[in-house]
């Protein structure tokens, strides 16, 4: 029997199961259904794959690690995870976002999309393959997260602590989250831009002052901030100006250059600053930003108020890529930034980080991969880098191995925002990719053997 032959011929159950796992609530912010989600997944894990379970305890909610075929050559990590974000306003979505809906080709439900639809689809797609092909060729560990929506902030360490013992036979790993090609063409993903984010804050009184009695002899924050903000970057041209911000970015190889021209045209982009295609991708994935995310200062309603901002704000992200670190990035914006600093008229405060990363185009798995990427889903898109950033560098820092990004869900799904769906056939898609990849990473495992 083929893998898809067996999807379709168990296709009620494998939706009973989808249905049950989305009544689960598992809300990391809240804490919500978090206890319930974890039991349930743990038993499906016991039961569909008999695997060896673990439930890692951490400082947030709890990592489930299972553990198939011990002991084999090779070791594949494939990560998911089982929280997800608030639903919002009730109002607005068509239906109950915690009851798995079918309408027009796709279900609905909170985490269809993000993650629990992806999640179900790995677990579903290995119990596939154990049911036509009996025992996996290789160890294969499960790693399912429960505080992907607020952040990650206890992944780092948890991998580091279990690097030591569990994890540290991992040869590479495999991460599907995300959304495939607006296209509807699905992906493999090779690396992702990081971030960087703070906040730029003036005050120069402890109140707003009268423009009249004050102006041109005491300072306004507003123009201390935009004085600040244009030592970062050139509004005419968005070139950031920090003086060594470019120095070590890489760019496209012969081998992702070819990739980026097999990437479909992009449409409905707002407001363009690309030139074509190839300049669309090569900004995309292969050069740093800085951006401004909102900006707050002194009277901004609809009639007159003769005043001097004391105070001004901004928020401000960078995208940084292959050959930067935040580490160095910070380094480099004080620096830019010293003058204002010393003195005071500039307050500056690092939000968040998360470091790029980018794996070798030349591995040799990666035609593997795509292989079953196109056997499961019929084609397959290669991103040597993803636009956005997730914290993938925590496995190439703590595990030191390869990570493959392979989103299962389609573009419009609408993750952290009612309405959440998954295509139906994205669903089955995924089962049958997933299926096949641990087919093909058979094969691989008995090369290297």
């Amino acid at each position: 029997m083929t893998v898809n032959a067996y999807i379709q011929q168990n296709q009620h159950r494998f939706t009973k199961y989808f249905a049950e796992l989305i009544s689960k609530r598992s809300l990391s912010e809240t804490g919500e259904g978090i206890d319930e989600t974890v039991d349930y997944l743990t038993d499906l894990l016991k039961t569909l794959l008999h695997a060896e379970v673990q439930v890692v305890e951490t400082e947030g909610n709890p990592v489930i690690l299972a553990t198939l075929s011990p002991g084999k050559a090779q070791t594949y990590l494939f990560y998911g995870h089982y929280d997800v974000q608030s639903v919002g306003n009730l109002h607005d979505w068509r239906t109950d976002p915690f009851s798995l809906t079918e309408e027009d080709g796709r279900f609905y439900g909170r985490g269809c999309g993000d993650n629990k639809g992806q999640l179900l689809a790995q677990i579903l797609g290995i119990y596939t393959y154990l049911q036509l092909h009996g025992d996996l060729p290789f160890t294969l560990r499960l790693f399912i997260e429960g505080e992907e929506e607020i952040g990650s902030p206890h992944l780092q360490p948890t991998v580091a602590s279990l690097n030591k013992q569990l994890l540290a036979d991992v040869d590479d790993v495999f991460v599907m989250d995300g959304s495939f090609s607006q296209s509807g063409k699905h992906v493999l993903r090779l690396g992702n831009r990081g971030v960087l984010a703070f906040r730029l804050s003036t005050q120069v009184a402890d109140h707003d002052l009268h423009s009249g009695n004050f102006g041109n002899v005491s300072r306004n924050a507003a123009l201390e901030l935009l004085n600040a903000l244009n030592k970062l970057v050139d509004p005419s041209t968005y070139h950031v100006k920090v003086p060594g911000f470019y120095d070590k970015v890489q760019g496209p190889s012969q081998a992702e250059e070819q990739w980026l021209s097999e990437l479909p045209m992009p449409t409905d982009v707002p407001s363009p600053l690309f030139k074509d295609k190839h300049d669309y991708y090569r900004r995309l994935m292969f050069m740093p930003t800085l951006t401004i995310n909102g900006l707050t200062s002194g009277y901004q309603g609809d009639y007159i108020k003769t005043i001097i901002p004391h105070q001004a704000c901004a928020v401000v992200d960078c995208r940084l890529v292959a050959g930067q670190t935040c580490q160095e990035v910070k380094g480099l914006i004080k620096k830019a930034l010293a003058d204002e600093l010393a003195s005071g008229r500039v307050q500056l405060h690092f939000l968040a980080g998360l470091d790029p990363t980018k794996m070798d185009p030349h591995l040799p798995l990666i035609r593997r991969v795509q292989a079953a990427i196109k056997k499961g889903t019929g084609d397959c898109l290669i991103e040597p880098v993803m636009p956005g950033s997730v914290p993938n560098y925590i496995w190439v820092d703590e595990l030191h191995v390869p990570v493959f990004t392979i989103p299962l869900a389609n573009y419009d799904q609408h993750n952290h925002a009612p309405n959440e769906n998954l295509q139906v056939q994205a669903f089955w898609d995924g089962i049958s990719l997933i299926a096949n990849l641990c087919f093909e990473l058979g094969k691989e495992n008995t090369e290297r053997g």
